[in-house]
């Protein structure tokens, strides 16, 4: 605050204003006496005293003189402070009661000279004074204080009475109005309208989706995009029943990539990711849209073809075990050896039921595994049995 009151009389005298500059001066004094700090407010209004007074301003003048007295007083020269005291009646003695408010402080001053010095009666007769002054003071502020009142409440009156008087004029201009609106409303209904259908499109058709990619991702893996091992043994149940009915041929073949979890370990979950992906991408390519493929878990894949004799079927698995010999290790995995087994069963062999398929191509596809890998073994051959 002390620096905008500074900046403020700063700019005033620049300005030219020294009368408006002075009394920013007794406000900064006001402000240090405030802050503790009397001594800095003397000087400051010592440095502008004789200024003050060749002006001949009362108010300028009774005011400087009151604050000298006060801050005189706090700094313990009872001599000046009582000067300074005596200026400010001597000054406001032909203005009546119109600087109460400086005359009550010069009489405390006095007062509490006197009272210091041990000059009990005089200081009995200031403080009458004092009190007198500080009453008249404070009558004079009530005054002031209910005239604005009285002012402010008229004020007021005549603006409600204006405002009553705007609000009618209003409601007749809205009267007139309300046929046009009535006309507009009903279109703005019929729009509204017309909005909430189109939400609830837009909702049913974002649900939909919602459905659907759920679905998806409910039935297929994350990382290949085949069936997962539960939806693959749905399928796989559908179509077996659908053949029993028929008396169709149908065979499940099972492939497990060679030494994958060495490639894991060597090279990283990520290389192996991208090596499963390969090895899905090779098995696609021989597959045909009716086939049921999916990743059964880890690197072990399940695929039922269903009207292909076993020896299509074993064809079949020979050219996906090709295929992903010479894919799976690509570019994205260079220099990565990586094989596939394969175990392959048959209805004809094992019948319609998918629990003894899989058991029965597991069978085989261990014993390829023991014979070296990287081939493909089928249930119930003599050779490999």
């Amino acid at each position: 605050m002390g620096e905008q009151v500074n900046d403020g009389k700063a700019a005033c005298g620049r300005a030219g204003n020294v009368l408006i500059a002075d009394m920013f001066k007794t406000v900064v004094a006001k402000f240090d006496m405030q802050r503790g700090r009397p001594a800095e407010a003397v000087s400051l209004l010592q440095n502008s005293y004789a200024e003050v007074q060749r002006k001949h301003f009362p108010p300028l003048v009774s005011d400087v003189d009151e604050l000298l007295a006060q801050a005189y007083w706090k700094t313990g020269d009872t001599k000046s402070a009582m000067s300074y005291a005596l200026r400010v009646i001597e000054t406001n003695k032909g203005f009546g009661g119109v600087y109460l408010a400086t005359t009550a402080g010069a009489y405390q001053v006095l007062y509490q000279a006197e009272k210091k010095q041990g000059h009990l009666d005089a200081a009995l007769a200031y403080l009458e004074k004092y009190m007198a002054a500080d009453k008249g003071y404070l009558t004079d502020v009530s005054t002031k204080a209910l005239a604005y009142q009285t002012v402010k409440q008229q004020v007021l009156a005549k603006k409600l009475q204006i405002d009553t008087l705007n609000k009618q004029n209003q409601i007749l201009m809205l009267q007139q109005k309300l046929n046009k609106k009535a006309v507009e409303a009903s279109r703005l209904y019929i729009v509204l309208l017309l909005m909430v259908l189109a939400f609830i499109a837009l909702w049913a058709y974002r649900v939909k989706r919602s459905q659907l990619r759920f679905m998806r991702l409910a039935r297929r893996d994350g990382l290949t995009g085949i069936f997962n091992r539960q939806h693959f043994a749905n399928e796989a149940e559908l179509l077996l029943q659908y053949c029993r009915k028929s008396s169709r041929d149908a065979c499940l073949v099972l492939i497990d990539l060679d030494h994958f979890k060495a490639v894991n370990d060597t090279h990283g979950h990520a290389v192996g990711d991208r090596v499963l992906q390969r090895a899905v991408e090779a098995c696609k390519t021989y597959l045909r849209s009716t086939d049921i493929f999916g990743r059964l878990g880890g690197e072990e894949f399940g695929i039922l073809l269903a009207e292909c004799t076993l020896e299509q079927v074993v064809v079949r698995a020979e050219q996906i075990r090709l295929g992903i010999a010479t894919t799976a290790a690509g570019e994205d995995a260079p220099g990565i050896p990586i094989s596939a087994s394969f175990g392959v069963s048959s209805v004809a062999h094992s019948g319609y039921e998918l629990r003894q398929l899989l058991i029965h191509a597991d069978e085989a596809l261990y014993r390829a595994k023991r014979e070296g890998r990287n081939r493909v073994s089928v249930v119930g051959d003599p050779a490999c049995a």
